[in-house]
């Protein structure tokens, strides 16, 4: 039996987070001994209980968990590098007591830490990329440096490894997408579809002020189809400058004059009370998506799906088959492609092709044996 050590900066319920948990659950107990090592406290400790045979926490340091790709000045790179010295030693200490053969790490700074810190012998560590490396500042560089001690980088789309692979060419790659526990048959669709939501983290990329200006463009004749636009989720990183602020989002709301339109939920870990509150899911990103979770969730659910056109999206739906494609960062397109899914002739068929096609290409099945073929080549 191989033990597997998974590194997770976060421990809240974001997007590689729930990927993680759907690992999770999906590997074999007889075929693999599993571990979690944290780098914070949160909900997601508890969840994974029942699934690993250990967890482990080790808290990074404030000023490790607030750097992100903006740099800082000197004195602040200073405080960075003494405590990076000191965290190291207490993670090489979790390793080596822990034992693992397989270090998998699930997020940026799971990879750097992992890299710094791995085994010199006996350990194979994996990256698990759920972003576009090329696109990121500091990290970029530093990834690129620390490559040749990844022994493999599992990508959540082909785009985002054909991106990475721009950065770090000589490592070994493949592509396994996201998965989700995906029922026989397929829920039928509100028999009228009038909650259009965005469901996210307040990640700045995600596209809620994309989203808040689409429902201005045409708020006289959402109005008047009594549409209602609810915007589901909240803070979840602690880096700094990542996100937006929900007194923010109301003001643009109020700034739009579409306060009475939109609704803000808090975060919930409980999607069936999260897909509840909609019957139409929307995907606003203002940059490529790397994969698109939520799309997958709500096909599952059976809701009508809405995304842009490039990046993870192209390769989980086809536009008018199994969901709705709109030009990315363009706000009259999406508010165009609200419309275009209310006024769908065949929702109930749409919705049954998305779910067949979710559970073809990203069911637990899928997941487990994807994975499991690929810590087998190492």
């Amino acid at each position: 039996m191989r033990r597997i050590l998974f590194i997770s900066p976060a421990a809240n319920l974001g997007g590689a987070e729930r990927c993680l948990l759907e690992t999770l659950k999906c590997l074999d107990p007889q075929q693999f001994e599993l571990h979690v090592l944290f780098l914070e406290d949160g909900p997601l400790q508890e969840t994974v209980l029942t699934h690993v045979a250990g967890v482990e926490i080790l808290p990074l340091p404030r000023v490790l968990s607030r750097a992100g790709d903006h740099g800082g000045g000197l004195v602040h790179k200073l405080q960075v590098g003494i405590s990076l010295f000191w965290y190291l030693c207490k993670l090489r200490r979790v390793f080596y007591r822990l034992h693992p053969s397989i270090l998998h790490a699930n997020g940026i700074k799971a990879h750097l830490l992992g890299s710094l810190a791995k085994p010199r012998k006996g350990c194979h560590l994996v990256w698990h990329i759920h972003d576009y490396i090329s696109q990121r500042g500091t990290s970029r560089s530093l990834l690129a440096k620390q490559a040749h001690k990844c022994d493999l980088a599992i990508c959540n789309s082909r785009s985002v490894e054909e991106d990475f692979l721009k950065v770090c060419s000589d490592v070994p790659s493949t592509t396994i997408y996201n998965a989700f526990a995906v029922p026989t048959t397929a829920p039928s669709p509100s028999k009228r579809l009038c909650r259009i939501g965005l469901v996210g983290t307040y990640a700045n990329w995600k596209g809620h002020q994309l989203f808040l200006e689409a429902v201005s463009h045409r708020q006289e004749d959402f109005r008047a189809r009594g549409l209602h636009f609810p915007i589901i989720g909240g803070p979840v990183y602690l880096t700094a400058g990542s996100q937006v602020l929900l007194s923010d989002l109301e003001a643009i709301a109020s700034d739009y004059s579409i306060s009475d339109l939109v609704q803000f939920h808090g975060f919930e870990a409980n999607l069936e009370s999260v897909y509840s509150k909609l019957d139409v899911l929307v995907n606003a990103s203002v940059r490529a998506e790397p994969f698109g979770r939520t799309l997958i969730e709500a096909m599952t659910y059976g809701k009508p799906v809405i995304a842009p056109a490039e990046g993870g999206p192209l390769e989980i739906f086809e536009d008018g088959v199994s969901g709705f494609h709109f030009q990315p960062r363009d706000a009259v397109s999406l508010a165009d492609t609200f419309l275009r899914v209310v006024d769908h002739p065949e929702v109930s068929a749409l919705v049954e092709t998305a779910h067949l096609n979710v559970q073809k290409r990203f069911s637990h099945k899928m997941l487990k044996r994807e994975m499991s073929a690929a810590y087998g080549k190492l």
